[in-house]
């Protein structure tokens, strides 16, 4: 018999445990589509169950695990359900322990289920299951902000616009691209974004989640990092980016916006306040001086909602042309415009 990811307890069969809890993928019930993202591929699947691993016995899932879930979800719930502008700001109450063992947790599902090789989290996993009072905290650094649709014309349409573009209100991503000069700055100069890349040293993973409105970067430090070295980081990462320290000692702290119009259409970059202030300044002109509230309200009465679904379904022909129910939607579809067209005849 195998034995349990969590517990070590060996179990005659396991149960499945969502990678993304399934408490906010029904938050999202048109977001039908998994992403499977690791640091060499990415891959889509068409369905709404999300991502899941099955190598969690019963206790660990319902009971220790469940507990976090229920507490992030809430968090979620509680905060970032709402869609906001480019000049909120959300005064956020947490408990460090429970917000960091369920982010752990998240991440932990997350690279077994991409087969990410990791023996980070080999000495943690006690850490995350345990309600005790712990004194020891593993050496992780927790950002967090908050989410925007800098888009002009709504980032949930986005899918309709290009195939190559996927709105993705729930995610887990490793290894994000963190440019220090920005798209723009490179572009502008004819240059790669390659060599613009951050690259923290001693880091063992770097993981952002998007979870509704709500943004964390995850840095988990090599076990060998010296305390005065991830303070240096957290100090200056703060001051140059628009994300947040979430410290241990407290228990909240103000989010501010932490994406532009670069990097809520590239999920994998994140820019930094120098860099953001050049991307807002390109949307600015791009839309001649209309707000992105406005543009976003004209395309919303451009296009119906019968519009925006049979965008949807023609797209999710094009990305999986052999899912049956994308076959049967596609079919009904056609009928549909066919009748209408006799009609008109």
């Amino acid at each position: 018999m195998k034995e349990c990811s969590y517990c070590g307890n060996q179990a005659p069969s396991f149960t499945k445990e969502h990678i993304i809890p399934s408490g906010l993928i029904e938050m999202y019930p048109d977001q039908d589509v998994t992403f499977n993202t690791t640091t060499t591929q990415s891959r889509m699947y068409k369905d709404n169950q999300g991502q899941s691993i099955k190598d969690v016995c019963a206790n660990c899932n319902n009971n220790l695990l469940g507990k976090l879930d229920a507490y992030g979800v809430r968090l979620i719930r509680q905060y970032f359900l709402e869609k906001y502008n480019e000049d909120s700001i959300i005064n956020m109450e947490y408990d460090y322990h429970l917000l960091q063992r369920w982010l752990l947790k998240i991440i932990y599902n997350s690279i077994r289920s991409s087969g990410i090789e990791s023996d980070w989290f080999n000495d943690e996993i006690q850490y995350i299951i345990s309600d005790e009072i712990q004194d020891r905290f593993p050496p992780v650094s927790i950002f967090g902000g908050i989410h925007v649709d800098m888009t002009a014309f709504g980032e949930d349409k986005a899918l309709l616009t290009s195939p190559l573009s996927s709105y993705q209100p729930l995610y887990v991503l490793h290894s994000p691209s963190i440019l220090i000069n920005g798209i723009q700055f490179n572009r502008k100069r004819g240059r790669s974004i390659t060599h613009d890349k951050m690259k923290i040293r001693r880091a063992d993973h770097v993981v952002t989640i998007r979870f509704a409105s709500a943004m964390f970067l995850v840095v988990l430090w090599n076990k060998d990092t010296f305390p005065s070295a991830i303070e240096k980081f957290n100090s200056e990462f703060e001051a140059d980016y628009p994300y947040v320290l979430i410290k241990q000692n407290q228990n909240n702290v103000v989010l501010q916006r932490a994406i532009d119009s670069v990097s809520c259409l590239k999920p994998g970059i994140i820019q930094s306040k120098k860099a953001m202030i050049e991307a807002d300044e390109d949307i600015r002109m791009t839309l001649s001086g209309r707000s992105i509230s406005e543009t976003q309200q004209e395309w919303n009465q451009s296009w119906s909602q019968e519009d925006q679904q049979k965008g949807r379904v023609l797209i999710d022909n094009l990305l999986f042309p052999d899912n049956k129910s994308v076959q049967k939607n596609m079919k009904n579809c056609s009928e549909k415009e066919q009748m209408s067209k006799n009609i008109k005849n």
